[in-house]
């Protein structure tokens, strides 16, 4: 077992408090009650970990002892708000903790664990039925369905096999049952599969993709959480509307293509790595050092700041006011030449924190100020943000967590929440980082290793603009990134912002950014087609119809065939209110 003690005398004890048998990983000195019963009789541990059933004597235990309490994500809304840790299988699981009262800071994902040595694309495939596309399916809340689209996809492939792994539900001629299979059994079916078929409805068994994955199989699954959270659309799988059965056959008919299949099976087996069970037994035991630890690596935050007199202070304000302590926020005031500085002493002077520095400077622009307030920063772990945005409570911490369960990962990043001068509000939701060299899916709430940054250089002046899409291209060549799925920060879209004031100019330098990285493949018309698309629609939900026209209309030039370049600058087109109003008749967020 590991020593997750942060003291030399002896290892820290763990008490699971567990209505049935309850397996806490190994992770080190663990004493098991079967029950809130025994809890009582148990010695003093140095954290308590309970599920839904042990919860109240958890935490009550908790208050006796002054220890850390982790509950699991069904405990009761009442104890989660006050355990020092919520474990959630997913980022579904974890907002609806956060949605019931938890602290978002304390809501940690921990996914299933899946044994890739044993889940592996090596290894013989089963001798299951020939034909093609090959389909697995597992029992789940969507299989009439399911059977319902395979039903349809075999007009266009009669040559269409499917096994089912279980259940008892009558099924097609093209179909057979398996049961009765061992674990160890289960690789070679998933091997034998062209593709997973689960659209399930609701909480569908994650483990069942991430094991797929593990073996190199792309999945069919639901566009809604968890499944999407563990498959990504057109990467490694499909996502699809559980409730059409059109909709899951053409997927279907998509995998049945060996190009689509081998497209989507190539980065399958890199995205089950944050479920192999040696991993998630780390996170688990990192999560107890923290929890345990009493120290927390500094984190340096850096403020540039230029002619904002009205914004600077709400920003310096909302940094000082996160509850990770251990910081240090230097502004750089880039030669503002309103009452910035002003206000800035004054601030200074009337917070009398010794985690806020001021440093002046020339203007030179946003890459040299960045520069200009790394050059001055201390911490172990370093981000920047704007004037005009905001993160939300707990998010420092929330990142930190992160980078201190994970020692491989160089760049943690998260969602935000963007907000224009109307009210309106839409989710950026980030994305995978295998997709940061379509755009930069990271955004404005991040964090990273300061070591990293040292290696990776300063901002590039000659990216303005896109200082930061360079800076993580260049730091994702070296590190490892991650996404956590989860809403930290407050992006004000405002007309006075960078990002409105000179959006074409940004979109010029990302496209030259996108030049640099893709120009050379021997697809990269059809990348520059794609991306002109992004461009197009990014401009029209910043406001700005006349930048999202140009952007179809070079779209257009470039492959004038295309429909979907015509679409775009019907989008760029229409009203916004007219765009709000379909997507909230198709069941989608409006913006």
């Amino acid at each position: 077992m590991n020593d997750v003690s942060d003291s030399s005398e002896r290892p820290a004890r763990l008490l699971v408090i567990a209505a049935a048998a309850h397996n806490p990983g190994g992770v080190f000195g663990a004493v098991e009650v079967r029950g809130a019963g025994d809890a009582d009789q148990a010695a003093r541990a140095d954290c308590i970990r309970a599920d839904a059933a042990g919860a109240e004597a958890a935490i009550g235990l908790g208050r006796k002892w002054g220890v850390p309490v982790v509950l699991l994500a069904d405990a009761d809304p009442q104890f989660l708000k006050e355990a020092s840790c919520v474990l959630a299988a997913s980022e579904s699981a974890a907002a609806n903790c956060i949605e019931a009262g938890a602290d978002p800071a304390r809501v940690v994902t921990m996914p299933p664990a899946v044994d890739r040595s044993l889940f592996t694309p090596e290894g013989e495939a089963a001798a299951g039925p020939q034909g093609r596309p090959r389909l697995l399916s597992l029992e789940h809340d969507n299989l009439d369905r399911a059977l319902q689209a395979s039903a349809l996809a075999t007009a266009r492939l009669p040559d269409l096999r499917l096994v089912q792994i279980g259940g008892d539900k009558p099924l097609p001629a093209f179909a057979e049952r398996r049961e009765g299979l061992h674990e160890n059994e289960l690789p070679a079916w998933f091997r034998w599969a062209d593709a997973l078929l689960l659209p399930a409805r609701s909480d569908g068994p994650v483990d069942a993709l991430a094991r797929a994955l593990a073996c190199g199989t792309p999945c069919i699954t639901s566009n809604r959480p968890p499944m999407n959270e563990v498959v990504t659309d057109q990467w490694d799988g499909l996502l699809v509307d559980p409730e059409s059965a059109d909709e899951i056959a053409q997927a279907i008919r998509g995998v049945a293509d060996p190009a689509v299949q081998a497209r989507l099976a190539a980065p399958a087996r890199t995205s089950s790595e944050s479920f192999d069970s040696t991993a998630v037994q780390a996170r688990e035991a990192a999560l107890y050092r923290w929890l345990l630890g009493r120290q927390r690596p500094m984190i340096s935050v850096v403020l540039p700041t230029y002619n904002r007199a009205r914004l600077v202070e709400a920003a310096v304000r909302n940094v000082l006011s996160q509850d990770y302590s251990n910081l240090e926020l230097i502004v750089v005031n880039d030669g503002s030449t309103d009452a910035t500085a002003e206000i800035l002493r004054k601030l200074s002077t009337d917070l009398n924190d010794s985690r806020l520095r001021v440093v002046s400077r020339e203007n030179g622009g946003l890459p040299t100020a960045l520069n200009t307030g790394f050059a001055a920063a201390t911490g172990d772990y370093w981000t920047w943000t704007s004037d005009d945005n905001a993160y939300r409570p707990g998010a420092l911490s929330a990142l930190a967590r992160e980078l201190m369960l994970d020692a491989t990962i160089g760049l943690v990043y998260a969602d935000m929440l963007i907000r224009d001068e109307a009210g309106v509000q839409r989710r950026f939701v980030a994305g995978p980082p295998e997709r940061l060299e379509e755009g930069s899916c990271v955004g404005g709430c991040f964090l990273y290793r300061a070591e990293l940054a040292r290696q990776v250089g300063k901002y590039d002046p000659g990216y303005t603009l896109a200082e930061d899409y360079d800076y993580w291209l260049r730091m994702h060549r070296i590190a490892r990134f991650a996404w956590l799925h989860r809403l930290l920060y407050d992006y004000a879209d405002a007309p006075h912002s960078l990002t409105r004031r000179r959006f074409r100019e940004m979109q010029a330098v990302q496209m030259k950014l996108f030049e640099r990285e893709q120009g050379g493949r021997a697809d990269w018309r059809q990348r520059k087609f794609e991306h002109l698309l992004r461009h197009a629609s990014a401009a029209k939900n910043h406001g700005l119809p006349g930048a999202a026209m140009s952007a179809a209309w070079a779209a257009i030039r470039q492959q004038p065939s295309v429909a979907r370049g015509w679409w775009a600058l019907l989008r760029a087109l229409t009203p916004m209110p007219l765009l709000n109003l379909s997507r909230r008749m198709r069941g989608l967020d409006a913006g």
